[in-house]
């Protein structure tokens, strides 16, 4: 059998490229990166999985409609594949996906697990396993995690975004309460107030306030590291040490645990999986110094994350933090505008990249220049930028008035926050 991806350069169809290997299918694909699109690279495919990115005009998906082909999208193939597996975990959330998902991974490691992620870690998109447990990130876009069925679902935050697809805070809560309800075991944030809406039925709480079934006490953050006393139903089982800043962390790391917990995993194994994992590539990742600046980047594109990766930041002794930012999508830009602003105003210096279009058309009069004017009239000294080379000449010029600097967004900014500790000055 033969299964063709279009889109396969994206992280979560790398990982499913992976498995699909492993579970002896002749596996190609096909992406704008490499060869672009042509009907030709899907002749010969039994199946075609094509990503959310991939336009409904795209040629190998046409093809593979008018000539019978299956035709899944990555959503639901992944839902195909969780099926068959004995234990399938589900993580999801507007926030901290990917990291809670590969601390899963690296708890249950000794067990041989299959995973499943939308990002990197350790070099990889997940890790091919054994059949008892599929851990896999659960997207809320166009409501993709409800293809899933999991054992054990994980909600770790509800925040509006996508907001090209969801009508409101409501339509996106409602979605994850469809989604959390799907799992036989389920695990919520206690102290997400809009969370509270999923809250029916049975359910585990995780959080920092002392009514959840797992909570965080004693919380200490220093640079590069997180350490607090894990607590479960009232009794303290001990203290973990992570190797990643940030209280956005602890949360994750006690979503995690609950969730392995729930699956009959003891303190031991969850001590020994969280204080092993190293940080997922782009969440608060180091990558050398400016002078005496050092330079972050972080995949934040929401203004919850934003604010949160500022936060950890002076959490951890960084008294002077510069923010560059470059939003993501048009529609989200516009919708979340007031939002930005306010995350960015938590920072002491702030920078602008253009608008990363991703899978978006322009919209009129949305670009950084509207986050730029509004963040002038609160009152804020902020430049906006075209290229990255402009941007990075600012930044580096900036940097010797800053402990830390922050490249933040979803998109190619990274590839410019890779550069700047390697520049000099002219």
């Amino acid at each position: 059998m033969r299964i063709h991806f279009v889109g396969c350069l994206g992280a979560s169809m790398k990982a499913l490229m992976d498995i699909a290997k492993a579970d002896g299918a002749e596996v190609s694909g096909s992406d704008l990166a490499l060869d672009g699109h042509d009907a030709r690279f899907a002749e010969g495919a039994d199946t075609v999985v094509y990503s959310s990115a991939v336009p409904d005009t795209n040629p190998e998906t046409e093809y593979a409609r008018s000539h019978g082909k299956e035709l899944l999208s990555r959503a639901e193939y992944l839902g195909k594949v969780a099926k068959r597996y004995r234990t399938v975990l589900a993580v999801a959330g507007s926030h901290g996906k990917t990291t809670c998902t590969a601390m899963l991974g690296g708890i249950f490691e000794p067990y041989d697990p299959t995973v499943h992620l939308g990002g990197e870690y350790g070099g990889k998109n997940g890790r091919v396993g054994g059949k008892k447990y599929f851990i896999t990130e659960a997207c809320e876009y166009k409501r993709n995690f409800l293809h899933l069925l999991p054992d054990i679902s994980v909600v770790l935050n509800v925040e509006l975004d996508h907001t090209d697809y969801y009508r409101d805070i409501d339509d996106i809560t409602d979605a994850f309460a469809v989604f959390s309800r799907s799992g036989k075991i389920r695990v919520l944030c206690g102290d997400d107030k809009l969370s509270e809406p999923l809250k029916t039925g049975k359910y585990i709480t995780f959080g920092l306030g002392r009514d959840n079934y797992l909570r965080a006490d004693d919380i200490e953050c220093v640079r590069g590291e997180t350490s607090f006393t894990m607590v479960r139903a009232g009794a303290p089982l001990g203290a973990v040490r992570l190797k990643v800043m940030g209280r956005h962390n602890v949360y994750n790391a006690l979503a995690a645990a609950a969730a392995a917990f729930s699956a009959g995993l003891d303190f031991a194994d969850i001590k020994r999986g969280l204080e092993n994992f190293r940080g997922v590539k782009r969440r608060l990742e180091y990558l050398g110094a400016a002078g005496n600046c050092d330079v972050f980047t972080d995949y934040a594109h929401h203004p919850h994350e934003i604010q949160s990766v500022i936060s950890a930041l002076r959490d951890a002794g960084y008294k002077r933090v510069a923010a560059v930012f470059e939003p993501h999508t048009y529609s989200r830009t516009l919708s979340l505008a007031d939002d930005f602003v306010k995350a960015l105003c938590s920072a002491d210096g702030i920078l602008l990249a253009e608008i990363f279009a991703a899978r978006e058309e322009p919209l009129p009069g949305v670009s950084s220049g509207l986050l730029c004017r509004k963040l002038l009239d609160a009152g804020r000294s902020v430049r906006c930028f075209d290229t990255y080379f402009e941007l990075n000449e600012h930044a580096l010029r900036l940097a010797p008035d800053f402990d830390a600097l922050i490249y933040c967004g979803a998109g190619t900014i990274d590839s410019a926050a890779r550069i700047l500790p390697k520049t000099t000055v002219e």
